[in-house]
C-alpha cells in the first residue's frame, strides 16, 4: 500500500494541496487547509484548483499561493484552431509553475486520473492520496490512504489524508474570505427585502437531485405571502429556469441568477436567514457561513454530503434511496424527490427561521 504512514513533513519547504473541483467538494476540503497549517505553521501551503471554484480558495490565510487550473476552458479553446497554439503555451507555462522541484510533499484529495496528471507534473518525493483512487489515480502516489470505513463525511474523509501527513489534529473551520466590499456589496442587493431572508436555490447539476418546478414555484409565492424576503439563486447556466419559476409570481423574488460571482453569493448566503435549497455546492457554501439549511436531499447520502452546520435534511427512507445515480433506475421516476411535499417544506422553513432571527443580533452578520 505504498510507503509507511504517517509521514512527516516537518522538512519540507513547500506543500501543495490539490482539490481542484467540484464546487461543494472545495468547500469540504476547507478544513485540510486549517489541520495542515497548524501542524506546519512555518511551510508554506498552496491550493490547485479550477477557475470555476477558485474564489473559494482566494485570501484563506492558510493558503500561501492558489494555483488556478483552467483545465476545462483548455479543453474548450483545443477545439479552435485559431487558439490552440496560446492554450499548449499557457498550459506548458502552468505544467512548468508545478514543477521544477517547487513542492516537496502533495496531497491529492481528488483522486481522478485529473488530479494524478497534476500529481506528477510536481515530481514531489512525497505525493499522498487514497488507495482507492479512480481512473488509475492512485499509481501515482507514494503514499497510499485507506479511506475511513463507510458512511464517512466527505470531510472526514478528507481529513484522513491530513492525518497521513501526521496533522492528526483536525481544524474543522470552513474559512471563505470576505472583502468588506463584498459585504456591503451584498447589504446593498438585499437592502429592499424584509426579514426573515430566504434564499432559494433550486438548481443541480444531477437531474434526479431537482425537485418540482411548480412546488419551487408555490414556495416562493407562500412565503412572499407570509412577508418573508425571497431570494433567488443560480449560475449562468440556470437563467432558463430561473425565469420559469418566476413565471406569474407577484411579487417576484429577487433573482440574482447569474448574477453574483462565488464571493458575492457568499456574502448574501452569509446575510440571509435561511436557505432552502437540493444537494448543491452553494448549500455547503451556506453551511460554511453558519446560515441554516433546509435541504432537499433525495438520490445523495446526507451522511457522505450533507451540510455540516445548523439546519435539516428532508428525504424520503424509500429502498432506492440514496441510489447516488445521475439518472433515475425506477419506473416511478425521481419518487424520492417529488414526495416531498410543499407543506413539509414550508413547515421545515418556518421552524428554522425561528432559530435563525434568534441567533442574529444586530451588526452579527450583517445588517
Amino acid at each position: 500500500m505504498g510507503a509507511s504512514l504517517p509521514v512527516p513533513l516537518d522538512g519540507a519547504r513547500r506543500i501543495l494541496l490539490i482539490k481542484p473541483s467540484a464546487l461543494g467538494d472545495v468547500v469540504h476540503a476547507l478544513p485540510v487547509a486549517a489541520t495542515l497549517k497548524r501542524r506546519y505553521p512555518s511551510i508554506p501551503l498552496d491550493w490547485l484548483v479550477e477557475e470555476e471554484a477558485a474564489d473559494i480558495v482566494r485570501g484563506h490565510p492558510a493558503v500561501a499561493e492558489v494555483v488556478v487550473s483552467g483545465r476545462k476552458r483548455w479543453v474548450r479553446q483545443l477545439g479552435s484552431p485559431g487558439r490552440v497554439p496560446a492554450t499548449l503555451a499557457e498550459i506548458r507555462a502552468f505544467a512548468a509553475r508545478l514543477g521544477g522541484g517547487r513542492y516537496d510533499a502533495v496531497l491529492d484529495l481528488q483522486g481522478l486520473l485529473k488530479s494524478a496528471l497534476y500529481l506528477l507534473a510536481t515530481r514531489a518525493p512525497v505525493r499522498v492520496g487514497f488507495a482507492a483512487a479512480r481512473e488509475g489515480a492512485s499509481l501515482a502516489l507514494t503514499h497510499r490512504v485507506v479511506s475511513p470505513p463507510p458512511p464517512v463525511h466527505a470531510v472526514d474523509r478528507y481529513l484522513a489524508l491530513a492525518a497521513a501527513v501526521d496533522a492528526s489534529q483536525a481544524v474543522r473551520e470552513f474559512t471563505i474570505a470576505l472583502t468588506p466590499a463584498d459585504e456591503a456589496a451584498a447589504q446593498m442587493l438585499l437592502a429592499p427585502l424584509p426579514r426573515p431572508r430566504v434564499v432559494l436555490h433550486p438548481a443541480a447539476r444531477w437531474r434526479t437531485k431537482l425537485w418540482l418546478p411548480e412546488r419551487w414555484r408555490a414556495l416562493s409565492a407562500a412565503l412572499s405571502q407570509e412577508g418573508w424576503g425571497v431570494i433567488l439563486t443560480g449560475g449562468a447556466g440556470d437563467v432558463r429556469l430561473a425565469a420559469e419559476l418566476m413565471a406569474g409570481l407577484t411579487p417576484p423574488p429577487l433573482s440574482l441568477v447569474g448574477r453574483v460571482g462565488l464571493k458575492g453569493l457568499t456574502a448574501v448566503l452569509r446575510q440571509a436567514d435561511l436557505m432552502i435549497t437540493v444537494d448543491s455546492g452553494p448549500m455547503h457554501i451556506a453551511a460554511a457561513v453558519g446560515t441554516p439549511v433546509l435541504a432537499l436531499f433525495g438520490p445523495t447520502d446526507p451522511r457522505r454530503t450533507g451540510p455540516l452546520g445548523p439546519g435539516r435534511v428532508l428525504r424520503r427512507d424509500i429502498p432506492c434511496s440514496p441510489c447516488l445515480a445521475r439518472h433515475c433506475r425506477i419506473p416511478e421516476e425521481y419518487r424520492c424527490m417529488r414526495e416531498l411535499e410543499l407543506e413539509e417544506v414550508l413547515r421545515g422553513a418556518r421552524g428554522l427561521v425561528g432559530t435563525a432571527q434568534a441567533a442574529r443580533r444586530p451588526g452579527a452578520r450583517g445588517g
